[in-house]
């Protein structure tokens, strides 16, 4: 039995092999079929001809347009991407390819890279605010409401309001500033007046640029600045970030450091984060992400995040942070958890959905296992969030 079926394997992989062999993959022969599923609007047919022909030496600027536009138009916007990039190899200054590279991008939530495009695209091919070198390019609100499982911690609050903006066509900047408020009681802080009744009323302004060098590369530089008030005393925290990404079709890869000072002690993170689209969108993503942390010691932590399109214009997206950690700071430095009491676990889903294009409401729940200060009683927080953004 078991050599009747490696024998009925054989014939069939060898069938599959001669059938490739016996088909016609002249220049003629690929134009002429790649045409006929162009005009047929058979797209999925299409792309999977176009990978084929390409894959047996026949490669020119006709079929890499039309397979690219077949990848486009089942929504698998890397492999798009890959095919008409390799036609910029032969014409850089085909339009077609840079106005579908643009929308690839902007498909890929990559929208600062997409402008790399712009001067290329012809100027009544996307809308005029497009093409302006410097523009406000979005707003964005974010709120949560934490509750705590401990009498020692009153409820935090959490608000954030942010803009983003270009310069020009390479050169982006997002700001915002923060609100964290917290009372809190600490018998351990002996050092602090009245530390039965901390008010933390932390104020945060934050300040990331990012220049594109070139279809691929980008380079970016953050500054996020807290001040922290523990009743009589108010800590000035400073973080600096600098990174370097490099944005593939099918993946991204960013490493980058953040050094300076959380309460009054020296920190350094260093990160590397790996982005994967598995099939050329955003209906499935994943970024893994390793931090190691300096501050006396040395410590490890991972961060996983992984997205799903569940219909159209709603996406929800789960996230874990293992490892202990106290002074993480997360998302380039946007985020920063400086609380005294460590976390040992951090996790959460989060659901976004999809407005006109423009609007996007966020709506999530976060859970964190955290022990008190200088104890190894552990007590819960539960976390609401929500947000609007828009983009212009």
């Amino acid at each position: 039995m078991r050599k009747l079926i490696i024998t009925i394997s054989l014939v069939f992989l060898m069938a599959i092999l001669n059938v490739n062999a016996q088909q016609d993959f002249s220049f003629a022969a690929v134009d002429s079929q790649s045409y006929a599923l162009y005009q047929k609007a058979d797209w999925r047919g299409l792309l999977a001809y176009g990978k084929l022909a390409i894959a047996n030496k026949q490669d020119f600027l006709l079929l890499r347009l039309r397979t690219g536009y077949a990848a486009f138009m089942v929504e698998n916007y890397s492999e798009a991407i890959k095919h008409y990039e390799a036609v910029l190899r032969e014409d850089k200054y085909n339009i077609t390819a840079h106005y579908f590279i643009y929308w690839s991008r902007v498909n890929l939530g990559q929208p600062e890279l997409a402008m790399a495009e712009v001067k290329f695209i012809a100027k009544d091919s996307i809308d005029e605010k497009k093409l302006k070198p410097s523009a406000v390019t979005g707003v964005e609100t974010e709120f949560s409401i934490k509750r705590t499982s401990t009498r020692l911690r009153k409820n935090p609050f959490y608000a954030r309001i942010g803009l983003t903006n270009r310069f020009n066509q390479s050169f982006h900047m997002t700001q915002s500033v923060a609100t964290y408020q917290q009372q809190i009681n600490e018998p351990l802080l002996t050092f602090v007046s009245n530390n039965e009744k901390i008010n933390i009323n932390q104020f945060e302004y934050y300040n990331r640029l990012m220049l594109n060098l070139d279809r691929h590369w980008q380079v970016k530089g953050a500054y996020h600045y807290l001040n922290t008030p523990f009743n009589n005393y108010t800590y000035k925290n400073h973080l600096l970030l600098l990174g370097v990404k490099y944005n593939g079709n099918y993946f991204d890869l960013q490493a980058d450091a953040v050094i300076g000072k959380l309460t009054d002690t020296a920190t350094k993170q260093y990160n590397l984060q790996l982005g994967l689209y598995p099939s050329g969108n955003l209906n499935l993503y994943s970024f893994s992400t390793v931090m190691l942390r300096q501050q006396g010691s040395t410590a490890f932590n991972f961060r996983q995040v992984i997205g799903t399109k569940l219909v159209k214009e709603v996406w929800l997206e789960g996230n874990i942070t293992l490892g202990e950690f106290r002074n993480l700071v997360e998302n380039d430095a946007l985020y920063v958890y400086h609380a005294i009491d460590p976390n040992t676990m951090k996790a959460g889903v989060t659901s976004y959905i999809l407005f006109g294009g423009k609007t996007t409401l966020q709506i999530g729940y976060t859970y964190e296992k955290r022990r008190l200060f200088n104890t190894t009683n552990e007590f819960q927080q539960h976390s609401i969030t929500g947000g609007l953004s828009w983009k212009f």
